[in-house]
């Protein structure tokens, strides 16, 4: 079984950008970025990701799409574009538990974290904006340019590197393992009943060929019909983040199983009784999302853009 549902918008490898000078004894985390730094990094990044300085009518953010209060995704079929009357080609992946992958995007066209926001930012359907336009912005701000000097301690630090860094840094924080199967693999209480034999139906069912390891995904392409291939997507947070399928069109986990491509991998179809456990096994990889849910109070004063909303208008 293969719940399609995309890859993700961001990497989550906190690297790039240039590193300040690193004090004798100052904790590192690998890469060589100080605890403290990668701390300002992903506060940063939090305030970038809620602001719509980035896009070119200053009303679009990040958080237009990946919403917290919808585990990281919007639950449409298709995301709102640019023009609020158009609608974007593929389903708004969650961004929970996304760290790890080596490709973003649902057909994994992006390899790195500048690649995905390079395609974001300057997308006419998406932000319509630029490097040159988002950065000149930024560097209006005082308080931006004192938390990018903090995460970065370069001269200028207000650059297309540092800008995706942030970001990366902040999204690796939507992260955790904390489900009630990860609770019972810990040695705590054990999954319920209908969770346990839905557990058994995701084995049988050959779910695992695609969907394994931790985070329930294998970082694969799969051709899921003619000519299009699609990213594996984590399981981890299925329950939250409906509708399935990179176009939106599954609004439930069983219609999206008796899709060609889901039929094909199941060694017989699921009875309801199958389908029903294999459910319970799949709310029991919801994770808690406590903390990850802060949105800012406020932004940081920008005279170009000085009543912007926090997440955005739309």
């Amino acid at each position: 079984m293969g719940l399609l549902v995309g890859g993700g918008l961001l990497a989550l490898l906190v690297s790039g950008g240039a590193q300040g000078a690193q004090g004798a004894g100052t904790p590192l985390r690998p890469g060589g970025v100080a605890v403290r730094q990668l701390l300002a990094r992903q506060a940063l990044g939090r305030l970038l990701f809620f602001d719509p300085a980035l896009s070119v009518n200053g009303k679009r953010s990040c958080a237009s799409c990946h919403r917290p209060e919808k585990a990281f995704c919007d639950r449409r079929v298709l995301p709102r574009a640019l023009r609020f009357t158009d609608n974007l080609d593929r389903n708004t992946p969650t961004l929970l538990n996304a760290a790890g992958q080596a490709t973003f995007f649902h057909d994994g066209r992006a390899g790195s974290m500048a690649e995905v926001l390079t395609a974001v930012l300057t997308s006419p359907r998406e932000f319509g904006s630029s490097y040159a336009e988002a950065t000149a912005r930024l560097q209006t701000s005082p308080e931006y340019r004192r938390r990018f000097r903090q995460a970065f301690g370069a001269v200028p630090a207000i650059n297309p590197a540092n800008l995706a860094a942030a970001l990366d840094a902040y999204v690796s924080t939507l992260a955790g393992q904390n489900a009630a199967y990860d609770q019972a693999l810990r040695g705590g209480a054990a999954l319920d009943t209908a969770a346990q034999a839905g557990q058994r139906v995701f084995a049988a069912a050959n779910c695992a060929s695609c969907h394994a390891g931790p985070l329930f995904r294998d970082g694969q392409r799969h051709e899921i019909r003619a000519g299009v291939w699609v990213k594996t997507p984590t399981l981890r947070n299925v329950a939250l983040t409906m509708p399935y399928g990179a176009e939106g069109r599954c609004p439930t986990v069983e219609t999206l199983l008796a899709s060609d491509f889901h039929r094909a991998h199941q060694p017989s179809l699921l009875a309801a009784a199958d389908l029903q456990r294999l459910e319970s096994f799949l709310v029991a990889l919801t994770d808690t999302v406590v903390g990850r849910s802060a949105v800012p109070a406020a932004l940081p004063l920008m005279p170009a853009l000085p009543d912007r909303a926090v997440g955005g208008l739309y």
